[in-house]
């Protein structure tokens, strides 16, 4: 009884914890006021998910997904922890900042992290995109289609939302974001992160659209249904340009490609006996090849991006003189301030490395690569078993995990995770290609074994 009351309650929990997540934790600054109210609203998520995870049991796939989450949880978690002397001096750049420390009369601290406040911020800021990914491995097959529903939702009204900004004078008292615009950004600061929104809405448009076709043939929903999901589709896809983001548009067009492909929406087996899949699968390699000409004119970058490959150059750099550990999560600032060139003296201080991988080799150092190559190898695993599943869940798994790679390709030149809204949503994804792929493959094996089944008594008929 406990239990089915709190399968009830988990999805309008996830819903309201995500959407308190898109409207406040749009700003990419770690320690707003907002974020403890964002990680006092997972903890209830995060307890009901693991109330009923416990209690239904789990995949090898969400077990999986889960010691990954462990294993990023650890990196923080181990920084936070009192070290020796000796090991909190082994780097050589630390020596150097030792004897600062002891000319300015500043003893050393015990932790590893040289901003352990910083590094425990950080740590609860992953309360929210854990409970969602928890919760969302926890949800009913129905239950994970109502909430890619959701996200989409969100994504659109975030798009209406940023035409509404954009109309609005400058000096408007309506405008979120005072001191600055945020252009075509909408709930989220950053535009950039917009174009990553919305790919990730496109996909799940990608996704549903596969999904209610199942449905069409089965007679759940009318007919043409599916078309509803693919215009949402086209309207992202449409979107972001808007956004101003050129690496957005080297990867909604490949990503476009792929999910329709990986979902089931263009299969290359009727290519050569339909016409119309025919033009349909001319168009995407179009858009394919569209997008690598893209990626091709952008390495011709402009003083802007010099300066940002030099930024993450700096990073990997930093993340050598600080291994095995890193500086510490939440210690980008001081220290790459600290170590930066002098011609990343800048008026403004920079708050990213533009290039998530970098940031994470030098904050989180070997472990936090570990965690890295864990994550890695998870969706290359998922990705294998999407190519052999089909069926709803399976086309759900596949834009789940387009979304994924696409947030992740992103990430190369970004920093769409240290945006709160975007890690939620990303750990919700995650959660739910974990869970809809396990489906997928229990189904598999069930639809295996009854067709052997039916083979074998076709054969002892036969025989008879």
């Amino acid at each position: 009884m406990i239990t089915e009351r709190v399968r009830r309650f988990l999805l309008p929990a996830l819903s309201i914890l995500l959407l308190a997540c898109w409207l406040g934790g749009g700003v990419t600054v770690d320690d707003t006021g907002l974020d403890e109210a964002l990680q006092l609203m997972a903890l209830p998520v995060l307890l009901l998910a693991a109330w009923l995870l416990l209690a239904d049991g789990v995949s090898r796939w969400v077990l999986a997904g889960i010691g990954v989450a462990v294993l990023i949880l650890l990196v923080p978690v181990l920084q936070l922890l009192p070290v020796p002397a000796g090991l909190w001096h082994w780097p050589a750049a630390r020596q150097a900042l030792a004897a600062d420390l002891a000319v300015a009369g500043v003893q050393v601290s015990p932790h590893w992290s040289l901003t352990p406040a910083a590094t425990e911020r950080g740590l609860w800021a992953l309360l929210p995109a854990l409970a969602s990914f928890l919760a969302a491995c926890a949800l009913e097959p129905r239950q994970r289609r109502t909430l890619l529903q959701m996200v989409l939702a969100l994504v659109v009204f975030n798009v209406l939302f940023a035409f509404f900004q954009a109309g609005l004078p400058q000096d408007s008292t309506l405008r979120l974001y005072q001191d600055f615009s945020n252009g075509f950004g909408g709930l989220l600061v950053n535009t950039n992160h917009q174009a990553t929104a919305c790919i990730i809405g496109m996909v799940l448009a990608l996704g549903l659209a596969a999904e209610a076709r199942f449905r069409e043939v089965r007679g759940e929903v009318r007919p043409r249904h599916h078309w509803r999901y693919l215009g949402a589709a086209l309207f992202l896809l449409a979107m972001v340009p808007l956004a101003t983001s050129r690496a957005g548009m080297v990867i909604v067009l490949p990503a476009f490609a792929v999910a329709l492909l990986l979902t089931g929406l263009l299969r290359p087996r009727r290519i050569l006996r339909s016409r119309r899949s025919a033009v349909i699968a001319l168009a995407v390699l179009v858009l394919a090849m569209a997008g690598i000409r893209a990626g091709i004119g952008w390495l011709g970058v402009d003083q802007l991006d010099e300066l940002r490959h030099v930024m993450a150059a700096t990073a990997l750099a930093i993340g050598w003189a600080e291994a095995p550990l890193g500086s510490g999560v939440g210690s980008f600032v001081p220290a790459f301030e600290q170590a930066a060139p002098l011609s990343l003296r800048l008026p403004n201080y920079i708050n990213h490395a533009h290039n998530e991988f970098a940031q994470w080799w030098m904050t989180s150092g070997w472990l936090g690569m570990l965690a890295l190559a864990a994550v890695l190898g998870l969706l290359l695993a998922v990705g294998a078993r999407v190519l052999r599943s089909e069926g709803r869940q399976a086309a759900l798994a596949a834009a789940s995990w387009v979304a994924l790679a696409a947030v992740l390709a992103h990430s190369w030149v970004d920093y769409p995770l240290r945006t709160l809204t975007l890690m939620a949503t990303c750990g919700a994804l995650a959660g739910v290609m974990l869970a809809a792929v396990a489906d997928a493959h229990l189904r598999g094996r069930v639809q295996g074994r009854a067709s052997s089944f039916a083979d074998t008594d076709a054969g002892a008929a036969a025989e008879a």
